[in-house]
């Protein structure tokens, strides 16, 4: 294999390296991937893959080590390692169905990294019914954000030079804010009617148009502020607010690992039509409703409130670097007894007040800057651990490709991807979109309390989905009829 070095005195970033500090023993900072095939991967094709994976993106090729109180560990060159060192074979035993398949991938989230390896690994997975294969990636977090890695990965496959199409997909993220802000400023002008228009003055046009963004930025700012001074609340006060998901005792290291069936965009875009919001809106409002559907059936839910982790992107358009260039903010999600309309408004305020924080950049220049400089002066393990365990869990959105893709030779026909967990008895979320479908994976512990918690999330999320899909049908079809 053709060896593309990096200079050992380059060493990881801040942001990087803060990911080992997060690494938990009962809890590791892992992002995982899985692919599902009709015919059995060929070997050799895989190991040419990741070749071509290793060369591309020397990350994947080199070891973190030599860190120090005032440096941050450098990427060296692994002794007499190469790629297929980290390419593990795997026959699952009957039953062979698509569970069984699922707690293979769970148990091995919960087995730790070899570092004198690079810190990935891939499973392929044979033995599936009708001669089915799979694939699961697992890769620690310090390489890169999930935009970075999941896009590195599919850079593997037949997707290749088309993969920029995914920056039209991206969701919650700066660049985003920025284009909403841009175009709001002739909001005004498309909603008023054209009859309107054409009897007003050009100056009382512009007029009402200043007025109107003057009251938004107002609104915008004001709902940002109480969102913030609500987490740095959560940050100072010394004990753990939410009840559900939270146990005593040591935080399981057993866990458990499900996705769901898929949800058309199509239909997504129905009910955007009728209640507003974007795809990563209605999926917040469904996966909320998930949650509190199943505390609910075990047992009476104590928190008004499902709390997310929420990163976001702070890429460039043109960043297609292999590193952690991301911050985050906490969403917080009505479990109450509102109607679907309400709490997809709610969950809209609740993210246009993360894409207008300037929270995830200050995260994000904070952690990176002194974490780079004096990485020794890091937080104890018990304040790390607040912190963690403050949300419910953590919900992402990973983008992935349109049409159908290949991988050694074969089609993918299905992908999921998951999310790490953040603190004791969090979910880990991962939306991911393939074929103009998504699906969302989830990653929880395994305990007493919170009995068959992924597999129910999952269960409910299509049944969830479809619920709403029917009323917004009805919506839509009354606003024909100008019922409403």
């Amino acid at each position: 294999m053709k060896n593309l070095s990096i200079p050992v005195d380059i060493r990881l970033g801040g942001i990087d390296a803060s990911y080992f500090q997060a690494d938990h023993s009962r809890r590791f900072m892992t992002i995982t991937a899985i692919w599902t095939f009709k015919r059995p991967l060929e070997p050799n094709r895989v190991y040419d893959a990741l070749d071509k994976l290793c060369i591309e993106n020397p990350r994947f090729a080199r070891v973190p080590r030599h860190g120090g109180f005032f440096s941050t560990p450098a990427l060296t060159i692994p002794v007499g390692w190469h790629p297929k060192d980290n390419v593990i074979f795997h026959t699952l035993e009957k039953p062979n169905d698509k569970r069984m398949l699922q707690k293979y991938c769970a148990k091995q989230v919960g087995i730790p990294f070899d570092y004198s390896k690079p810190l990935w690994q891939i499973h392929v997975i044979y033995g599936l019914d009708d001669n089915h294969c799979a694939v699961f990636w697992k890769a620690h977090h310090s390489i890169a954000d999930g935009e970075g890695l999941i896009r590195t990965l599919l850079s593997t496959t037949s997707f290749g030079d088309t993969m920029k199409k995914m920056d039209e997909q991206s969701i919650l993220s700066h660049r985003e804010k920025i284009e909403n802000h841009r175009n709001s400023s002739s909001f005004l002008e498309s909603k008023l009617p054209k009859q309107v228009l054409q009897h007003l003055p050009v100056f009382i046009v512009k007029f009402l148009s200043l007025i109107y963004m003057s009251l938004l930025y107002i609104y915008i700012h004001g709902v940002t502020f109480c969102h913030d001074l609500y987490q740095a609340t959560l940050c100072l006060t010394p004990f753990i607010t939410r009840k559900d998901f939270y146990y005593e005792g040591l935080q399981s290291h057993e866990k458990d690992i499900a996705w769901s069936e898929n949800i058309p965009i199509s239909d997504i875009k129905i009910v955007r039509q009728a209640f507003g919001g974007t795809l990563n809106d209605v999926m917040l409002a469904v996966v909320t409703r998930c949650i509190k559907s199943y505390l609910e059936s075990i047992r009476i839910r104590q928190d008004d409130y499902v709390g997310f982790l929420i990163p976001v992107s702070l890429r460039q358009l043109s960043d297609w670097s292999l590193q952690n260039v991301v911050g985050g903010a906490w969403g917080f999600f009505s479990m109450k007894d509102l109607g679907t309309k309400q709490l997809i408004n709610q969950v809209r305020t609740e993210t246009l007040a993360i894409k207008s924080s300037w929270v995830p950049f200050l995260v994000y220049e904070t952690i990176e800057r002194f974490g780079k400089a004096v990485p020794g002066l890091s937080p104890p393990l018990s304040v790390i651990n607040h912190f963690c365990d403050i949300p419910h869990g953590v919900f992402t959105n990973v983008p992935g490709p349109a049409f159908p893709i290949s991988f050694a030779g074969e089609e993918i026909q299905e992908q999921h991807a998951i999310s790490p967990q953040c603190g004791k008895g969090t979910v880990g979320i991962a939306l991911f979109s393939y074929c103009g479908q998504v699906s969302i994976g989830v990653l929880a512990d395994v305990h007493r309390d919170y009995p068959g918690l992924v597999e129910e999330i999952c269960k409910r999320f299509v049944e969830e989905f479809e619920f709403i899909l029917d009323e917004a049908k009805m919506e839509l079809s009354k606003k024909k009829t100008h019922i409403v």
